[in-house]
């Protein structure tokens, strides 16, 4: 049963990169590096962390459907696209994300109808809705506070 709640820790070190910490057995700490980036060259990091979340969580959903039909494949490739627009008061926010999946699997005849079954099951998934893309179209509340030392 996985966890109700997930806690990763953000921490501005000197210099201004940034150490993300998931105290994860399965997912390492990462550095965002902004010490002697130019300004030009740093942004879009929040957008590229979004797009890992979507393309963790749909290309899960896939290894589910693929292990139920029991289709056996070398590997999942997904290209995740973030599209940005700019609202009327000249803000930017996330229109939509693409997430375009390859599979490297036999193509024999017994292959190719599992795989029909796997997208069709996963299709069915992601109408429920996966964990992340269910909570994006619910619209996920952000509650922060801030605290001085």
């Amino acid at each position: 049963m996985p966890a109700s709640e997930v806690i990763v820790e953000v921490e501005q070190v000197k210099g201004g990169d940034l150490l993300i910490k998931f105290n994860s057995e399965t997912m390492s700490d990462m550095i965002i590096r902004r010490a002697g980036v130019s300004k030009e060259k740093i942004g879009g990091e929040a957008r590229m962390l979004l797009a890992a979340s979507v393309g963790e969580c749909i290309c899960s959903a896939l290894t589910s459907a693929l292990d139920i039909v029991k289709l056996e494949y070398d590997r999942i490739n997904a290209a995740i696209t973030v599209n940005v627009k700019e609202d009327e008061a000249n803000m930017l926010y996330i229109k939509n994300i693409d997430v375009n999946m390859r599979l490297k699997a036999p193509k024999d005849e017994e292959s190719i109808e599992k795989f029909k079954r796997a997208k069709a099951l996963l299709g069915r998934m992601l109408r429920r809705g996966s964990l992340i893309s269910r909570s994006m179209e619910k619209g996920i509340k952000v509650n922060y506070e801030v605290e001085m030392e």
